[in-house]
């Protein structure tokens, strides 16, 4: 089942440098929307057309998803595509502030709160100096 798209579309240029990032649960080969995957191959598929219709000048794809490495293994090499996974091809992204750490204004939620390569990331940036 093809999902349907909220009609945005991305409007950048050859001399753009574009950042991408998903964050949600994946198997091999799929990432996993509410009801609906997207494919590896229809990914990648995405990507050449992306770089032939000359909508960046460099890219950067971050997906946070178990599996999310296997989304990339057959990445071309020659596009101007970065693509960092949070995960191996065969691995979870482990969840973390999971129970009992899950509070949110006071209230456990009962669920992960994130998975460890992103929160990872987010709290480094947090104490990062980016200039």
């Amino acid at each position: 089942m093809k999902g349907i798209g909220s009609g945005k579309t991305l409007t950048s240029t050859e001399n753009d440098n574009v950042f991408m990032a998903f964050f949600d649960h994946g198997a091999t080969g799929l990432i996993a929307f509410p009801s609906s995957y997207l494919y590896s191959t229809d990914l990648l598929s995405a990507f050449n057309d992306m770089h032939t219709s000359k909508m960046y000048k460099n890219a950067v794809y971050y997906l946070e998803a178990c599996e999310s490495g296997s989304m990339f293994t057959s990445l071309p090499t020659d596009i101007g595509m970065y693509a960092l996974s949070a995960s191996s091809p065969d691995e979870s992204s482990w969840g973390t502030y999971c129970s009992p750490d899950d509070m949110v204004n006071g209230v456990e939620i009962g669920s992960c709160l994130g998975d460890l390569f992103a929160v990872s990331w987010m709290e480094d940036s947090d104490v990062a100096d980016f200039t």
